[in-house]
């Protein structure tokens, strides 16, 4: 079945199509390409540059496909000069929820990318994040078309573009400490120059890069509004020719910008998880124990450990699954997890991302199909839910039984802990609360439970204020 995917539109020249065949876990990824974009393939697979990225995995793998196959025959139907077949990534994930250390390394490839570009007489001619994603800790750039010849005097056509998308929220975050995972969200092409100065007051005017790349910016933005409103024609806005080596030089700065930009590891519930949970350490011994087993016994091709805080029990499954989705939606305790396996792990199977989990990344853009829900493009065969029911029903107010409809949709194996009323964590919840939340008990949960799992085994810890679940689909 071939479908094309909502978010490929934008570009003219070409469209991404999902191929789903029964035998593969992953569909496959072609790409209807019209003349031109097929005749600057051709010349950049001869290019040197691109092939050392190639080599070092900074580009996914991408073939011209042959004509007579079955779904290019169709694809080329539709009227395109040709068709690309990309290596599918293992998940998608978009910028609203990566990591502040995530977006800067993503931000990086993309002027690493640029810089190879233009040093060879091409350049890349977009410069958003949803055309990189992430194998692991590791960014890949996916949207091939954007490579295309330089042309003699042509300035960086794309660098409105990634100051909105990469530049500027990351030094919101740096300089500001304002979260920009929300924004991102809101913000689909980025944050605009005239909005983002709404942001920086004061001295924080005066902050690296702000004065350059978004106050001044935003000036000439205002100044263009106010003289071409209403029936004034728009003016000639055609940029003076510019050397090569300007460009570069230009490039160069911004990738200092971005490398000098750093946040904090705030001290929060969650970034110390692994130093201040409750257990003592043969009880937390037992429960990573129980978790091993679960995964040794699945060995998945996806696990989905939500709420993961640091990633203990993610390094855990990593070692048996092919694939982790560690979400938590703690900024700093996935910033921490991203920024230790991005320097020590061996595996590179570990996807960090920041989900605030009562409401998850929705459908968005056009017609709501251009960017998808996290529910659609996760597809786990396990999955973990430590500790995380009391925060769910709690904190978030989601009744237990519609928290257990959701993870029950996803029709796998799952391991869940409850943590009961009597637990120091829970208490600590309750405090302050006026609604003491009597439907919050193990009998209650466990009664959820029966209506939609079978319960494989169990464990109680800390003295049966915690108990955890191996379950499957009833």
């Amino acid at each position: 079945m071939i479908s094309p995917v909502g978010g490929s539109f934008r570009d003219p020249s070409n469209r991404v199509y999902t191929v789903t065949l029964p035998e593969q876990k992953r569909p496959a990824i072609y790409r209807g390409v019209d003349e031109i974009t097929l005749e600057n393939f051709e010349k950049l697979k001869t290019e040197q540059f691109y092939k050392q990225l190639e080599v070092e995995k900074r580009v996914v793998n991408t073939t011209l496909c042959a004509p007579d196959d079955p779904f290019a025959n169709e694809i080329l139907g539709a009227g395109w000069a040709g068709v690309l077949v990309h290596e599918p990534v293992s998940i998608v994930s978009y910028s609203y929820e990566w990591s502040f250390a995530m977006l800067r390394r993503a931000a990086l490839l993309h002027l690493r990318i640029l810089t190879d570009a233009l040093e060879s007489g091409w350049t890349v001619k977009d410069s958003t994040p949803f055309n990189i994603q992430f194998e692991g800790t590791a960014p890949v750039f996916i949207d091939i078309p954007s490579f295309v010849p330089w042309q003699e005097g042509e300035p960086w056509t794309a660098y409105r573009q990634f100051c909105c998308c990469f530049l500027t929220p990351l030094m919101m975050r740096s300089h500001q400490g304002i979260n920009h995972l929300p924004l991102l969200r809101s913000y689909l092409d980025g944050i605009p120059p005239i909005e983002a100065a709404n942001y920086f007051r004061g001295f924080s005017r005066f902050k690296r890069g702000v004065a350059s790349h978004v106050m001044l910016p935003a000036r000439v933005e205002r100044r263009i509004e106010a003289r071409e409103r209403d029936a004034v024609p728009a003016e000639d806005r055609s940029q003076r020719k510019v050397s090569q080596k300007y460009v570069l030089a230009l490039v160069e700065s911004v990738t200092r910008l971005v490398k000098s930009l750093s946040v904090d590891i705030e001290h929060t519930d969650w970034s110390e998880y692994d130093k201040t949970h409750t257990y003592d350490d043969e009880e937390f011994q037992a429960k990573k124990g129980f978790v091993e087993e679960f995964v040794k016994e699945k060995k998945p091709s996806c696990l989905m450990d939500i709420g993961c805080n640091t990633g203990t029990f993610s390094k855990i499954a990593a070692e048996h699954a092919d694939l982790v989705i560690a979400a938590d939606g703690d900024h700093d305790a996935v910033q921490k997890l991203f920024m230790h396996e991005s320097s020590h792990s061996a595996h590179n199977n570990i996807l960090p991302l920041v989900l605030d989990l009562s409401n998850v990344s929705p459908n968005q853009g056009w017609a709501g199909k251009e960017r998808s829900s996290f529910d659609r493009r996760a597809d786990p065969d396990s999955i973990l839910v430590l500790a995380l029911v009391h925060h769910i029903r709690i904190s978030a107010n989601i009744p237990m039984a519609l928290f257990l409809d959701w993870l029950r949709s996803f029709n796998c194996g799952i391991v869940i802990e409850f943590v009961d009323r009597h637990d120091e964590m829970v208490v600590k919840l309750l405090q302050n609360k006026s609604e003491q939340y009597l439907d919050y008990n193990r009998k209650a949960f466990e009664h959820e439970l029966e209506d939609r799992f079978r319960v494989r085994t169990s464990q109680e810890l800390k003295g049966g204020k915690r108990v955890i679940y191996h379950i499957e689909p009833q």
